[in-house]
């Protein structure tokens, strides 16, 4: 019994150095988490005087794992590696609208100023060919920003598509992993390695999309991914597939096994997959949207201005900028679902509204029309959820702006997305050719009665944008009376120096005092006047730099809210990222602390260890030093 004392203490304490030595090898290996030796005493020996113990005994090897600090460090670092990497993406993107003279805002005011050299010499062909070539720099700026956003959503997509790659290798191994921890604790023993490469596998799944497990009582886990979708069960792995091109609207969508079966974005809880998902889908669209809308401002505007003048030739202005042709907003139209018999009959449709101020109230923002009956339903601002019902026999909308028909068309279940902003950019082109075709002359003249006596000028006379003939008050006579003017002998208006008269066909600024019985006589041109010298509607082309058109913002000033969208996304993005990375570097911490080698206490075991395994060698030696003498006096 002796012996046996020895060789189980022998044995026991080489099996915890063995451990140590396991501990020391792979104190550097990530996710490896500590072993300890569990020893025990053999039961002891009965004999006449008592029990005498019998040795030692390993019961087991057992890891310092706790599941709730690895369950914070994977939720922790999902949550981490999905704001950084959106942080990432929005510094990418925030490099694409740079500042200063590179910047679109200084294409922008380049163009809109550019008006006022031609205003002071409008018959000259050089301060004309700047306006032309400030319009078309500002045209290649927005287009070169639209192809650049297209780039980052091409290069985004790539990393989805890869993410998700990584995504399916990770489930299969820990699907493989699976198995062969089952046989392993089927064998009655607990495979602590493949244990700790298990959990490696699934804390670099949460760092790519943040999944919830299960442990069965086979020991095999369960991984979760959207909810409730069984990413991994047993020793079965579903693979998660994604394509753009499988959401009618346009988004990046993930599917559990196809095309068909969608996870819900918001439900995709973390990870980097979560956050190339929300840039891709949220960040880079809303950009796609403001810069749309500045773009399609500025085109509408000058077009419905420059439509008002005369040219250089005395012919009616043509469009300045290319106007958006129809197939256009046919493609801004996208049936998400059509349940209309046969499907050709839906024709819901977006486009301007020919008002004369709509411009100024664009949203930046796509809209869903979603239809609960036949020709009724309801038009959904999708950036705020603001909604606006109809129903039969209501054919159109208008809403920010915008014109929404063919409403009649849908039936129940139907749902249609509408884009006006998206590609407006990217369109983008100058329409005229000739420095003779800025239509800077007004149509209209005025001319003040030789009989004024008092000190008021002309300082503009032009013709309102999206005025349509015919003109009610052309000719009109503006005549002063106590208490402000009237026209063509109406109701007497208050008159401030410096700002508009505005009539049916006319908007007409005089500066200074006019006297009780002055008149100013607005007249269309004859025939034989030369209007080469009369630049009013270059004058109403330059005012619309201060016009308020974005957001409240000036035309020149309708590039703040595009950087706004980005600097504000950029700087929420950079917050979350310092916040839950440092929360992910606590959780690791706390675990590493709890599961991690420290080489100071595996020396101390190592030391305590290694003084046992010799004193049970000596023990040995003393048992085998008895056992020859008692060999020796027997055999005297």
């Amino acid at each position: 019994m002796s012996f046996n004392i020895g060789v189980t203490s022998l044995l026991s304490n080489q099996a915890a150095l063995q451990v140590v030595g396991h501990n020391i090898a792979n104190a550097n290996t990530p996710g490896f988490s500590r072993q300890t030796v569990s020893l025990q005493q053999v039961p002891g020996q009965q004999f006449g005087i008592g029990y005498f113990g019998r040795g030692v005994q390993v019961a087991g090897v057992e890891r310092a794992f706790n599941q709730f600090l690895t369950r914070e460090a994977n939720i922790t670092a999902a949550a981490s590696e999905a704001s950084k990497l959106r942080y990432q993406r929005l510094q990418a993107l925030e490099a694409l609208f740079p500042m200063g003279a590179a910047g679109l805002g200084q294409q922008l005011n380049g163009f809109l100023n550019s008006w006022a050299d031609a205003l002071a010499s409008p018959t000259n062909q050089t301060a004309r060919a700047v306006v032309l070539t400030g319009a078309d720099d500002l045209a290649r700026r927005l287009n070169g920003s639209a192809e650049q956003l297209e780039q980052l959503r091409t290069t985004t997509r790539a990393q989805l598509d890869a993410s998700l790659a990584q995504i399916n290798q990770l489930s299969a191994g820990v699907a493989q992993m699976n198995q062969r921890i089952v046989d392993g604790f089927a064998a009655g023993v607990p495979p602590n390695d493949l244990l700790d490469q298990r959990d490696r596998l699934l804390a670099d799944l949460n760092r790519i999309i943040q999944v919830h497990t299960l442990e069965a009582d086979d020991r095999s886990m369960t991984v979760f991914v959207g909810g409730s979708m069984p990413l991994v069960l047993g020793s079965r792995a579903t693979a998660l597939v994604g394509s753009e091109s499988i959401s009618p609207d346009g988004r990046y969508t993930v599917g559990f096994g196809n095309a068909a079966t969608v996870l819900n974005d918001d439900l995709i809880g973390g990870g980097t997959l979560r956050g190339a998902l929300t840039f891709f889908n949220d960040d880079v669209a809303g950009v796609s949207n403001q810069l749309g809308r500045l773009a399609l401002a500025t085109l509408e505007l000058t077009n419905r201005q420059h439509r008002q003048g005369l040219d250089l030739n005395g012919q009616e202005g043509q469009d300045f900028f290319r106007p958006l042709a129809a197939s256009y907003w046919t493609q801004a139209v996208v049936p998400v679902v059509n349940t209309v018999t046969p499907p050709t009959a839906l024709n819901v449709s977006v486009g301007m509204d020919p008002a004369a101020d709509t411009p100024t109230q664009f949203r930046a923002s796509d809209y869903r029309v979603t239809f609960t009956g036949a020709g009724a339903g309801n038009l959904t601002r999708i950036s705020d959820g603001f909604s606006v019902s109809f129903a039969a026999p209501t054919t159109d909308l208008t809403l920010d702006g915008l014109r929404f028909g063919g409403l009649a068309s849908g039936a129940a279940g139907t749902e249609v997305l509408l884009r006006p902003f998206r590609g407006v950019a990217a369109a983008m082109a100058v329409n005229l050719s000739a420095p003779s075709q800025l239509a800077l002359s007004s149509p209209v003249v005025v001319a003040a009665a030789a009989g004024n006596s008092g000190n008021a000028q002309v300082e503009a006379l032009y013709r309102p944008t999206g005025q349509m003939p015919p003109f009610a008050d052309v000719p009109a006579t503006i005549t002063f009376v106590a208490g402000g003017y009237t026209i063509n002998g109406g109701p007497t208006q208050a008159f401030v120096s410096g700002q508009a008269i505005v009539g049916s066909g006319f908007s007409l600024t005089l500066r200074g005092a006019p006297a009780v019985g002055d008149t100013f006589n607005v007249r269309e041109p004859l025939p034989t006047e030369n209007l080469r010298q009369n630049a009013g509607n270059g004058q109403a082309l330059l005012a619309l730099r201060d016009l308020a058109t974005i957001d409240g913002f000036m035309l020149s000033d309708g590039y703040i809210p595009v950087f706004s969208a980005v600097a504000a996304g950029l700087q929420r993005a950079q917050t979350d990222s310092e916040f839950h990375t440092r929360l992910a570097l606590n959780a690791e911490s706390a675990r590493a602390n709890q599961a991690g080698v420290n080489l100071d206490e595996e020396a101390a075991r190592l030391l305590q260890f290694q003084q046992a395994y010799q004193a049970s060698a000596r023990y040995l030696q003393s048992m085998q030093s008895i056992f020859d003498t008692l060999l020796a006096s027997f055999g005297r």
